[in-house]
């Protein structure tokens, strides 16, 4: 009786196989096709342009949904979101315009789409995607050590040296590029600054050295005791890190978190080493999550704007707000000629950056862009 059960568990479970994968792989090879409808705004080639891969990526989005809802995991269906907006075309074996024209200053065009559904399942794992999608931020690491008199020399250097380099090591993996704090020659300002607590001005002045994020790692290998270990007198300590990541540019949180192991020996660095491991993890998803937000859900921008008037202003505002995807301008400030605004833009800063600079009366021109604000000058 138990081996029969036993067969039909493998017959069910090979049967089960067949369903959930054959028809991907079918799918793979003839495409699935789908209509989309794809809108810009503007009657150019350039707005024509945008709505067609405004409707390759919607054609993307609904050929594989049904896909997503059965079959991945939460973190597969955000890779995928991520690799669809990056790279439609990628995921599209031939399409064919319906319909296409001007509708009320709307650029529209309608397509027939095969879609290749394999393709989006082999690439379920690329995280780099994201990052690519914020245009690859550049981050830099600097830890350091708030030590009781207590501890005793050698302790808190060698912690901080075994925990940055393991970051740095975790963050490289996961496809961040780093700017290396050493060969600044500045990181004892730095660290200076942090110790302070100013992380702000710390912030500014990694971004002037090309950091877009900044993590701020606080290692603590505090002396808790001493015991006997096999007869022999052994100072203990404790292992605590806490991380922080920031963006350089608006000094917004992305991450904020410690963790904690239990009391080891002075050269026992396991602990420590695991507590920055799975700290490490949870600030790498902690940072995806608000990118993701950045991307997907609309995220927050600062345009800094110089040489306008009162009147200018009111008018670029008034432009903005006909952007598609940007919405809720707020003025921060506004004095001399100078304007801080904050707005919402579902998309890639660039983007934003490339519409705004096609507006006209007043005339915007880009003149800075960092990885979440612009710096813009109008033109006389």
């Amino acid at each position: 009786m138990k081996t029969r059960k036993n067969l039909f568990i493998l017959f069910v479970f090979f049967l089960f196989l067949s369903f959930v994968s054959v028809p991907v792989i079918g799918q793979d090879e003839t495409g699935k096709e789908v209509i989309a409808l794809g809108v810009a705004d503007g009657k150019s080639s350039l707005a024509r342009d945008e709505a067609l891969n405004d409707a390759l990526r919607k054609a993307v989005e609904q050929g594989v949904g049904t896909y997503v809802t059965t079959e991945l995991t939460v973190e597969q269906k955000r890779l995928v979101e991520d690799r669809i907006y990056t790279e439609s075309r990628g995921y599209i074996r031939s399409y064919k315009i319906l319909k296409e024209g001007v509708t009320e200053g709307l650029y529209e065009i309608k397509i027939s789409a095969l879609v290749k559904m394999g393709k989006l399942a082999h690439d379920l794992k690329s995280i780099g995607l994201l990052i690519r999608k914020k245009q690859n931020p550049r981050v830099m690491v600097v830890l350091y050590s708030r030590e009781v008199d207590s501890s005793y020399l050698g302790v808190s250097l060698e912690g901080n040296r075994n925990a940055e380099n393991q970051l740095e090591s975790t963050l490289i993996e996961k496809g961040f590029q780093l700017v290396d704090a050493g060969q600044v020659g500045r990181k004892k300002e730095l660290e200076a600054l942090l110790l302070k607590g100013d992380p702000s001005r710390a912030g500014r002045l990694a971004r002037d050295f090309g950091a877009e994020v900044l993590v701020e790692g606080v290692v603590r290998r505090t002396f808790v005791d001493e015991r006997q270990i096999f007869g022999r007198p052994t100072r203990f300590f404790s292992n605590e890190i806490r991380l922080k990541a920031l963006e350089t540019d608006t000094g917004k949180i992305l991450f904020s978190g410690y963790k904690t192991k239990p009391p080891s020996g002075a050269g026992a660095l396991l602990p420590l080493e695991e507590s920055t491991a799975e700290l490490a993890e949870e600030m790498i998803e902690g940072i995806l999550k608000q990118w993701r937000k950045d991307v997907y859900q609309a995220g927050t921008y600062e345009l800094s704007v110089s040489g306008a008037s009162f009147s200018d202003l009111s008018r670029f505002k008034q432009g903005l707000t006909k952007i598609r995807g940007l919405r809720d301008v707020k003025t921060r400030s506004f004095r001399s000629g100078h304007a801080l605004l904050e707005v919402k833009y579902q998309g890639p800063l660039e983007e934003l950056a490339q519409k705004i600079s096609r507006m006209k009366n007043p005339c915007p021109e880009i003149v800075g862009l960092q990885s979440n604000s612009l710096e813009i000058k109008f033109e006389n």
